[in-house]
């Protein structure tokens, strides 16, 4: 009867080992999936900030383009004014002469 008490102590000092093993495996792949969660975030973050980075500088690029497309469409329409004036100035002078004394 003692050699099976003894066999059954045995037995569940084997089973409580095996259980404080399981424990420290779980905590240490706990550690390790919560590490690599951090990584994943860290690079996720890294990889976004770039995209970012360069979304705002294509847009940048595009805004200066845009501008300067502006600015260039804005003088040709003056230039094109100045001269429609310079050629025409007397004549719209007497229209416009015209039309007030007819108001």
């Amino acid at each position: 009867m003692e050699q099976i008490l003894n066999k059954l102590s045995e037995i569940e000092l084997t089973a409580q080992r095996i259980m404080e093993d399981c424990d420290r495996q779980k905590q240490q792949l706990s550690e390790e999936a919560e590490q690599k969660c951090k990584n994943y975030d860290r690079q996720l973050e890294s990889r976004t900030a770039e995209q970012i980075r360069r979304i705002r500088q294509q847009l940048e690029e595009e805004k200066d383009s845009r501008l300067a497309q502006l600015r260039a469409d804005t003088d040709a329409t003056f230039s094109s004014l100045d001269a429609h004036y310079e050629q025409q100035h007397s004549q719209l002078s007497r229209e416009l002469f015209e039309k007030i004394l007819t108001m």
